[in-house]
């Protein structure tokens, strides 16, 4: 089983002819904006600021220059005209199918004429980051260009959300706050454009009407979730993340033990009934010394806008009840589904240098294992996220599945803007 961990590993970096690793890079550092949440949900736009030749061919293209002139022209008119509902004010700043071929179109031709330096920011940043780790086994130009569809799907996506207010993958904890066409909302749009309206003059890149669109939509909804507790490892993670080093891995049967989220019904209870059993069977399983560390998995999901984070309040948990120490518990405040649970807790693994050749074991109730369990589970992680995040998946009780972490859960997902 060893060996077999240690193959798929191996293959997370994909070699090309000068023997550069083109997959995930454990010593890579992260680029930063001054937008945790825009970088986190489109990494190519903040990796392409570090590059000014790249920033530079984009600006000079002639159909990406046309469409910028004519998103700011858009915003500019919606200042003063008289459209008043979103599917008339931030609908026109989605791509549409011709949209998304005039970008593929351009970005080709720029590649093919100046490979070298896009070279740079795909050898350099996008593979090595890990944000793009499916599409490692293409080539740089099928990357790059995989990598602009994502930034795609992702503006629409939360144009979509929280400025057109359709009921997206999970609307019970995903919608907008307020009713989209409602008048207070309606004025909040058009004061969006009055304030964008100043900055246009700083807009040079074919993207950045509609980036900017967008983020003032999750800003406007307070959607700032995928920024809260960063970073983690210099924050709520340090003390156990620092700890990592330190660990003789051959003295424990897991590499960690996983407690998914389960969101309380009521808004004024911190943790729920369910969530306090997960704690409990991995607070037996930790102290018999199963594993050095657990991770607990959820963020601000239920009920909707809820003020508990479920990872947070388990830590809590575990330390009141069981004195676990902090340095033993990592926490993944983001996960919003089981389906990230199992993909947040494998992240966390790998970019921690956690063994990923060593199982860990996700603990949950019953009702939760029997789910996870089932062929439908399986579908459901193949339909949302488009690969399982576990191989391996194996039940050795009523509360306990074994598993091994992929490395596709490092991978990037447009179409969950708070959690991507």
């Amino acid at each position: 089983m060893k060996k077999i961990g240690l193959v798929l590993l191996l293959l997370s970096f994909v070699k090309i002819g000068s023997g550069q690793l083109i997959g995930y890079n454990p010593q890579y550092r992260f680029a930063h904006s001054n937008n945790l949440v825009a970088d986190k949900n489109f990494y190519l736009l903040t990796v392409i600021n570090n590059y000014p030749d790249a920033e530079s061919l984009i600006r000079q293209d002639n159909v990406l220059s046309g469409m910028l002139s004519a998103r700011v022209a858009l915003l500019k008119r919606h200042v003063n005209d008289t459209c008043s509902f979103p599917s008339d004010l931030v609908a026109d700043f989605k791509y549409t199918r011709a949209d998304s071929l005039q970008i593929d179109g351009a970005i080709t031709m720029l590649y093919s004429a100046n490979p070298n330096v896009f070279d740079k920011i795909i050898n350099n940043d996008l593979r090595p980051s890990g944000y793009y780790q499916r599409f490692i086994s293409l080539n740089n130009k099928a990357l790059l260009l995989k990598a602009w569809g994502q930034y795609i799907y992702g503006i629409n996506y939360i144009i979509d959300q929280f400025g057109l207010g359709k009921k997206m993958r999970y609307p019970r904890i995903d919608t907008a706050n307020y009713v989209v066409t409602g008048r207070y909302y309606r004025t909040v749009l058009k004061d969006i454009f009055a304030l964008l309206d100043e900055q246009t003059g700083d807009m040079k890149l074919f993207y950045q009407p509609s980036l900017a669109i967008a983020m003032h939509l999750m800003d406007a909804n307070d959607r700032d979730e995928p920024a809260r507790f960063e970073p983690m490892e210099q924050k709520e993670n340090k003390k156990a993340f620092d700890r990592i080093k330190q660990i003789q891995w051959n003295k424990y049967t897991y590499a960690a033990i996983v407690i998914p989220g389960n969101g309380p019904e009521i808004y004024s209870t911190p943790i729920s009934p369910d969530n306090k059993l997960h704690c409990d069977a991995a607070a037996i399983r930790y102290l018999k010394g199963l594993a050095p560390f657990i991770i607990t998995s959820g963020g601000y999901c239920y009920p909707f806008r809820g003020p508990y984070c479920e990872a947070i309040e388990m830590k809590k948990y575990l330390m009141g009840k069981y004195g676990i120490p902090e340095d033993a518990i990592i926490v993944d405040p983001h996960a919003r589904h089981t389906t990230t649970n199992f993909r947040n807790a494998n992240r966390l693994i790998i970019r921690y240098g956690i063994p990923v050749t060593k199982p860990s074991l996700f603990v949950t109730s019953k009702s939760q294992h029997d789910y996870v369990m089932k062929d439908a589970f399986d579908k459901r992680n193949t339909h949302e996220l488009g690969y399982l995040p576990y191989r391996d998946k194996k039940s050795i009780s009523n509360q306990d599945v074994v598993y091994y972490p992929v490395m596709e859960c490092l991978h990037m997902d447009p179409l969950d803007p708070l959690d991507p």
